[in-house]
């Protein structure tokens, strides 16, 4: 499973994408401090699954993603790629199940900058653990020893014994086990919480047995009882009957006496509620007029504001204008003193230039004069040379011939040796070009991929940025629409919370509330738990019926503790504070039994029971029957009198309110407006509470959409500038990329030519020195025939030659002083021509300060233009000013007015307010006396209800009036039929709650009781299951662990002195006992050195120790491949060579990536990668085959020429 490629893109340095070829068996690379080498360490790492941004050199994980540099912005994304090679079968049997069968399996990982990660295990999304698993026990990992990090080799000596024995787990494949060890260990923790639970079910399960079968005997106990009651309460109930019936008849008339007397009261009172509706439309026709004139006051006084502040940034513009016109003179005058400095410099120099050139003038004189004796010297020389030739012609005839084929055969030496330097240069160069054109044909096939993917994308950015462009105006639209509609919802919520605490002031003070129902609820006694018409709700159809049915019941007040309610009436009477009437939340009536229910009348015109159409609270489920009942809703009252007519027993109440009771009584007419108005209130409450609730939510999701929509629109709006910013720099590298392709082609051309004429060149030298050896041969015979000859012509030649010998030396010492006076002048025109580049940059500053003077005096005259238009606007602004505070001053005494009258229209109303309170008043006595009748009959009606209504509640829609004749014939009720009623229900009570369903949950609780006995059965044996997997993980760690643990240790103790050159080494357990936790020591001693502390040891020694464990590691079972940051940097030269020996001694097993600075690790190396950074921030990788260029440049001289 080694490495074969990988592939950055955006990761750290790495900005464009990056692919690095492992196909070697020892890969180095190479660079400068700083240029990212390490980064392809921290790439793989990374890819592997490292989690921690600390051990990726980094403060968080978005710190690996490229942060942009000066030329190029930031990337959105990292990603890298590892591609393994999976064809070797043994490497593929440690791997899962599921990638065994493929050849190669790439791992992706990429990060987004919104935090998103995803893992890709060749190109199929999976999860972190799945790539974790993948390298379980292979020794590959973040935390295994195929990663050696920078400067981390030490730490491996200096490790805790505990730490380290990672290395040998590593190494023995049992990570694996471990891992699958804490999942097992976390299932059991899991298991047992489940337990728990489980036996706490069982625990509660069995105690609940006990007591359902207790229950059981005493509900059938219960049931007799109750049906002897129930019997006793119905004959009581039914004399009751006609008692109340009789009452009921005298206050009916008292009641209607009242109710005509009331009738003329509230006539009256609408009358001047009229009136003082009048009154309150003209304070608010003032209070209009009011806040018009407040309005046009505040506009006026922020006029007035305006022109005083533009007034005020007038006056800032002037003084700055002022201010910048004062510091441009005083510039102005600062270069004129420059000037004049730099003019009288200029002078100096120019006078200085001067007497430089008199100098000049003098050197080049004084050298003419010695130029002219040095001919002089030549002319004597040329004497004496032509007397030495004449007497040298006298001996030439004789030396002819020698000299001739001297010079002949020197001829042919020298041609033949600069031939042959000609012909080793022509073939060095020809293998320098052919090297030169396969690195230009490799330069132009990977700038040509480079124009094309710059092409692509630029092609892509362009794309998303006109998608972007369309998406961004889309969701502008969007915005405009989406500012509308929450507008419009919030304007809509806003009016129907409004209208709900309008109704809720309204409902809170008790509007059309009887005096004595106020003054009771106002006591705020806990015992008072409302009105009925709080409690029970009709749907809006059924408004009328359901008014018409309860009428004055609706203003009854629920209690809770019937005895308290008693006491606070009678504290009402006694206060004379008018009447109320209450009821128990809980009555108690008797159950009709299920045999005596009458039936509900059926057919055309019926549409059912109205308390089944009636929204109510469970808990007042009896009081809801104790007031309704069985009564049914029909659709008109001619329906009603058709089912009176054929003998229903229960109540009948048509839509529009007319009721038909069972004792034959008709009520109709027009309906009690109080009554349907409160139910016609709770009923728009409850709706305005849900439609408020409904828009508050429905509100707050589309702020939330328009504030996601806005972010949305930023997002899309940055993603814009970033793609225009990316297309213009895909077009940059586009043309960058054209640009270079066109000169690695003109390169490649010109390499081929030049190759071609070399090639021609060679040939023709080869040619030349074929026939150049003939031609040599024969003058070496010429010679030797004339060496003879010139013996015997040589004459007297050497007075002549010691005289023109003097004649040489005069003439090399005269030349000597000509090249003296020849420096002296050339230092003088140095001089000359310094001076001259001085004054010529002394004048061309004195014509840049003159510009610099113009441009100041024309920003001078453009201030005190712009000067003069800011005192025109403070004048014109000065005019606006006294117009507009005239303005306000007019407006405040409009308002003025405005208020006047304003408070004459509130004390008009007032005055109306007061009197309409008087007739209030004398209405609220004659409602008093009203409902005094009222209550009364209330009452009785209440008593009446309850009785009929509890019967039929109790004993399950029983009808009193159909059995009351029965229990008429029987005497009436005594003392001892009372008393047994007493004593029953004393006796019911002493029971207390009693379960009916008792039987039933008895069953159901020994069924449930089976079910979790076997659900705890299963998790102990799964527990018991896990814990021996547990175990038998245990001991194949500990076989594999002591295994590995000996293997390693027996390799050390060898590898260690062969790397040292002595010395003995060995690893020591620090608990042998306990082998799933025990540590591993190092015990090292070097040659020449005594056994001791390891710390001690010089890092170089930490640093071969610690190698020497890994190679050790390594022999014993070798990682797919192993990446080692600078471990030799510690070494000397002599155990660089050893460690580099000892990593090719491994490469048949493992693949190496070595990161250096070492020259001989360098050498080492198949392929070598260099890390550049041409482009500040970016880091570029360069590859060269090392052992094929290392070969060439050692072969023999004699092997490149041929």
């Amino acid at each position: 499973m080694r490495i074969r490629k990988l592939e950055i893109a955006g990761f750290k340095s790495f900005v464009d994408r990056t692919v690095v070829q492992f196909d070697s068996d020892v890969l180095g690379i190479v660079g400068p401090n700083g240029c990212g080498k390490s980064n392809i360490v921290d790439a793989i790492r990374w890819c592997i699954g490292e989690q921690s941004a600390k051990h990726l050199r980094g403060k968080s994980m978005s710190d690996v993603i490229f942060n942009g540099s000066d030329t190029r912005p930031a990337h959105g994304m990292a990603e890298v790629t590892l591609v393994f090679d999976n064809s070797d079968p043994e490497s593929a049997a440690q791997l899962p199940l599921e990638y065994k069968d493929y050849s190669e399996i790439a791992v992706t990982r990429r990060l987004f900058r919104d935090g998103t990660s995803e893992y890709l295990i060749n190109r199929t999304q999976v999860r972190l653990k799945d790539v974790t698993d993948l390298f379980l026990g292979t020794g590959v990992g973040t935390k295994a020893y195929s990663i050696i990090e920078q400067g981390k080799i030490g730490l491996i000596v200096s490790a805790r014994p505990e730490d380290r024995r990672m290395l040998i787990e590593e190494a023995a494949g049992i990570t694996k086990y471990k891992a699958r060890k804490r999942q097992a260990e976390q299932k059991i923790e899991q298991t047992r919480q489940n337990l728990l639970r489980i036996g706490d079910i069982v625990s509660e399960i069995e105690r609940n047995l006990a007591s359902l079968k207790r229950q059981a005997a005493k509900a059938e106990r219960y049931v007799s009882y109750r049906k002897e009651v129930e019997d006793l309460i119905l004959h009581e109930a039914s004399h009751k009957l006609l008692e109340i019936t009789v009452l009921r008849q005298r206050e009916q008339a008292a009641h209607r006496d009242f109710g005509e007397r009331e009738q003329v009261a509230r006539t009256a009172l609408g009358t001047r509620e009229a009136e003082l509706e009048v009154s309150r439309q003209e304070a608010l026709a003032c209070e209009e007029r009011a806040e018009r004139a407040q309005n046009e006051a505040f506009a006026a006084d922020n006029e007035v504001r305006t022109h005083e502040a533009e007034i005020a940034r007038a006056r800032d513009r002037f003084r700055h204008l002022e201010e910048r016109r004062t510091a441009a003179a005083r510039e102005q005058a600062e270069l004129e003193r420059s000037i004049h400095e730099l003019t009288a410099e200029r002078a100096q120099l120019e006078a200085q230039l001067g007497a430089v050139a008199e100098e000049e003038a003098q050197e080049s004189e004084l050298a003419l004069e010695q130029h002219e004796r040095l001919e002089e010297v030549r002319h004597g020389e040329r004497n004496a040379e032509q007397e030495l030739t004449i007497l040298r012609k006298r001996a030439a005839e004789a030396a002819a011939a020698v000299a001739a084929a001297e010079a002949t055969l020197a001829g042919f030496d020298r041609r033949m040796g600069e031939m042959g330097q000609r012909r080793v240069k022509l073939e060095d160069e020809l293998g320098r070009l052919s090297f030169e054109g396969e690195d230009i044909e490799r330069r132009r096939a990977d700038l040509s991929r480079e124009a094309a993917e710059s092409a692509g994308a630029k092609q892509y950015a362009t794309d998303e940025r006109a998608r972007l462009d369309a998406e961004l105006k889309t969701l502008r639209e969007q915005a405009v629409t989406s500012d509308r509609t929450v507008e419009q919802a919030k304007n809509e919520l806003n009016q129907r919370r409004n209208r709900l605490r309008a109704l809720e002031e309204l409902h809170t003070r008790l509007e059309g509330v009887g005096a004595g129902v106020k003054n009771l609820l106002k006591t705020r006694d806990p015992a008072l738990l409302g009105l009925v018409a709080d409690r029970i709700e009709a749907p809006a159809e059924l408004t009328a019926a359901f008014a018409a049915l309860l009428g004055d019941k609706l203003q009854v007040v629920v209690v809770s503790d019937l005895e308290r309610a008693t006491a606070l009436l009678g504290e009402l009477a006694q206060k004379k504070q008018g009447r109320a009437s209450v009821i128990a939340a809980q009555p108690l009536t008797p159950l009709t039994p299920a045999s005596s229910t009458p039936p509900f009348p059926e057919g055309e015109g019926v549409i059912g029971p109205l308390i089944e159409r009636l929204r109510y609270a469970p808990e007042d489920e009896a009081l809801v029957r104790a007031l309704v009942g069985d009564a049914v809703v029909i659709t008109t009252p001619e329906v009603g009198a058709r089912l009176a007519a054929e003998g229903a027993r229960c109540a009948l109440v048509s839509l529009d309110g007319m009721v038909f009771r069972p004792d034959g009584t008709v009520s109709g007419g027009q309906g009690d407006a109080i009554a349907a108005g409160m139910i016609e209130q709770k009923r728009e409450m409850r709706e305005l509470h849900e439609i408020v609730a409904s828009k508050s939510d429905e509100v707050t999701a589309m702020l939330e959409a328009q504030q996601a929509l806005r972010q949305r629109v930023t997002d899309v709006g940055n993603a814009l500038e970033r793609a225009r910013s990316e297309a213009h720099q895909a077009e940059l590298q586009l043309l960058t990329a054209e640009k270079d392709l066109k000169r690695a082609e003109e390169q490649l051309a010109t390499a081929h030519k030049r190759r071609a004429v070399v090639d021609q060149e060679l040939e023709d030298l080869r040619e030349h020195l074929d026939m150049a050896s003939g031609e040599q041969d024969a003058a070496r015979e010429r010679l030797d025939q004339n060496r003879r000859k010139l013996e015997e012509a040589m004459g007297g030649q050497e007075h002549a030659e010691q005289v023109a010998a003097e004649w040489r030396e005069r003439v090399l010492a005269q030349q000597s002083i000509v090249t003296d006076r020849k420096v002296r002048l050339a230092r003088v025109r140095e001089r000359a021509t310094a001076a001259r580049s001085t004054v010529e940059r002394l004048t061309r500053s004195c014509e840049e300060l003159r510009g610099r003077i113009d441009r100041l005096d024309k920003e001078r005259t453009d201030g005190a233009v712009g000067a003069g238009r800011a005192a025109a606007t403070i004048m014109l602004a000065h005019e606006a000013l006294r117009r507009a505070a005239t303005a306000a001053h007019t407006a405040q005494a409009t308002l003025t007015d405005a208020r006047r009258t304003l408070d004459e229209a509130r004390q008009r109303h007032a005055l109306r307010e007061s009197g309409l309170r008087e007739l209030r008043q004398q209405l609220t006595a004659i409602t008093e006396q009203l409902r005094k009748h009222e209550l009364a009959l209330e009452k009785l009606a209440i008593e009446h209800t309850h009785l009929i209504e509890g019967v039929r509640e109790r004993f399950r829609g029983l009808e009193l009036h159909m059995v009351m004749g029965d229990y008429h014939k029987r005497p009436p009720v005594e003392a001892s039929h009372r008393a047994r009623i007493v004593e029953l229900t004393e006796l019911l009570d002493r029971m207390g709650p009693v379960n009916l369903d008792a039987v039933r949950e008895y069953a159901e609780a020994e069924e449930r009781h089976t079910y979790y006995a076997a659900q705890k059965a299963d998790l102990e044996k799964a527990i018991a299951d896990l814990e021996s997997a547990i175990a038998q993980m245990n001991r194949e760690s500990k076989r594999l662990f002591k295994q590995t643990y000996d293997s390693v240790n027996a390799r050390f103790k060898v590898l260690f002195p062969r790397m040292f050159r002595g010395g003995s080494a060995e690893l020591r357990l620090t608990n042998p006992e306990d082998m799933l936790e025990t540590g591993i020591e190092i015990l090292a001693q070097p040659p020449g050195k005594k056994l001791g502390n390891i710390e001690l040891m010089s890092g170089g020694e930490k640093a071969l120790t610690a190698v020497s464990l890994i190679f050790s590691i390594f022999q014993h079972k070798p990682s797919p491949f192993c990446i080692l940051d600078e471990v030799d940097a510690p070494l000397d030269e002599a155990n660089v060579t050893r460690y580099n020996e000892a990593i090719r001694s491994m490469t048949s097993h493992s693949q190496f990536i070595l990161i250096t600075h070492i020259k001989r690790t360098m050498q080492s190396v198949d392929v070598l990668y260099g890390v550049t950074m041409q482009e500040p921030g970016v880091s570029k990788l360069v590859s060269v085959r090392v052992n094929e260029n290392i070969r060439r440049a050692e072969a023999p001289p004699s092997a490149a020429v041929a």
